[in-house]
């Protein structure tokens, strides 16, 4: 069928469809020319040209200075009925294609979001205030400094919505080696603040998807624990035998409590008739500006757990609390024991964590075993308990390990050694046996 200029001005689609299958399309500047072609007769179906870009639609051009850009309306305004327009920048003409294709695309199946302008330290003082708030006091504090000394100076001007998975990428390797020098742990604990907030922002519909996903972060090695071996124990019994928190270091290596836990412990959580305590609440001190206050939290987890303690251990907390009563007596009105504590200083107050650990640091560094920590006296009771037959899954309860598996793992040179006694009782076995041959 042959159609005039007049008629092709006036067309927007023309496809010619032959037994209702298209056979081929006409264009006129950009718009298809549709023919229906039934099986005896021709229907010529016209429409008049639309000025009024489609939503999706794009156009690419070469900048003065050498850069290309692409331009896309993604709706109109409902209340002006102006288009939305948007401009796409890139070095090449190829790379502002690609990025056009993926916006029209998007327009396409319903995915688009518009850009906006707030950044990622704009979003990460709202995060603070809305979504971080609500953890606990300690994990605000690193949240905070991760955001203060590594992820603002890097992406702090950057738009949410520009940010790429390259840049993330860029920003994650140089946390490590030949950037930061920041140890793979510390990398992963910044990166995981990062991937946080980038999260916070997919749920508030700022952004589509996490650019953070799928980074590649350096590999954290497992360390061996440092404990206490049971040959060092008497050492580090008669170290403290006469020290102001004997009562303390004594019950937490033979009770694998974190530091938090049994500085939170309270009378209410031993039961004496079963010769147990409960691990019910963690003390934790407050660090914001002028609220330096403790409060009591739930335990790691929000897994409670009882441990079933040694006569030494429970005849421990009773000499603990006789100590308590005298230290009431002597400070009469001064007292003050909100939480009813089971360790605390002569007036009742919560013993204050830095006060606790470098008072033990200093115990240590004096009889040669200074690379030891607080965090060590729990590690030494897993591992006691280990060589003296004690298993995993016992083991596991008694620290509050959330698998069974965790603590195989952190604690894989103690089974080493278990096996190679399993080893040498075998070995006994089969010589008893040849013996009897």
């Amino acid at each position: 069928m042959r159609l005039n200029c007049e008629d092709l001005n006036r067309i927007a689609d023309v496809r010619v469809y032959v037994n209702d299958v298209l056979e081929s399309s006409v264009y006129n500047n950009g718009h298809t020319i549709e023919l229906y072609v039934p099986e005896r007769s021709i229907l010529l179906l016209m429409a008049r040209k639309n000025k009024k870009r489609e939503a999706g639609s794009g156009s690419i051009t070469k900048r003065k200075d050498g850069r290309w850009q692409g331009q896309y309306v993604s709706g109109y305004n409902p209340e002006t009925g102006k288009p939305r327009r948007h401009t796409i920048y890139g070095q090449t003409q190829k790379e502002v294609a690609e990025k056009l294709r993926a916006a029209t695309s998007s327009i396409d199946n319903g995915t688009f979001q518009e850009p906006r302008k707030i950044t990622v330290a704009e979003y990460a003082a709202e995060y603070m205030t809305t979504h971080v708030a609500t953890l606990t006091d300690s994990t605000q504090r690193s949240y905070e400094k991760n955001l203060r000394l590594h992820i603002l100076p890097a992406l702090g001007t950057r738009r949410l919505t520009d940010l790429t998975h390259r840049e993330v990428q860029r920003f994650a390797s140089s946390l490590s080696a030949g950037g930061k020098g920041l140890a793979p742990k510390t990398v992963h604990t910044v990166f995981g603040t990062l991937h946080a907030l980038l999260t916070a922002a997919q749920r508030d519909e700022i952004l589509q998807r996490n650019v953070a996903d799928f980074c590649s972060l350096p590999r954290v090695t497992q360390t061996r624990a440092k404990a206490i071996t049971s040959a060092e124990l008497n050492q580090f019994l008669d170290l403290i035998r006469k020290d102001e928190f004997y009562y303390l270091f004594f019950l937490d290596i033979f009770s694998g409590m974190r530091q938090s836990e049994i500085l939170g412990l309270r009378w209410a959580d031993i039961d004496w008739n079963r010769n147990s305590l409960v691990v019910r609440k963690q003390l934790q001190q407050k660090c914001k500006k002028g609220d330096y206050s403790y409060t009591l939290i739930d335990p790691k987890e929000n897994k409670q757990r009882r441990i079933i303690l040694a006569e030494t251990a429970m005849l421990t907390l009773q000499k603990q609390r006789t100590k308590q009563q005298r230290q009431r007596l002597a400070a009469g009105p001064l007292w003050n024991n909100p939480f009813d504590l089971v360790f605390t200083n002569e007036f009742g107050r919560a013993l204050n964590h830095q006060t606790v650990y470098k008072h033990l640091k200093r115990l240590l560094r004096s009889c040669g075993m200074g690379d030891y920590t607080f965090h060590s006296l729990r590690h030494s009771f897993a591992t006691i308990s280990l060589e003296n037959g004690d298993d995993i899954k016992t083991v596991q309860t008694n620290l509050g390990h959330s698998t069974a598996a965790f603590t195989l793992k952190t604690y894989a040179h103690v089974s080493d050694q278990m096996q190679r006694s399993s080893a040498a009782r075998m070995e006994e076995l089969i010589s008893s046996l040849e013996a009897v041959n």
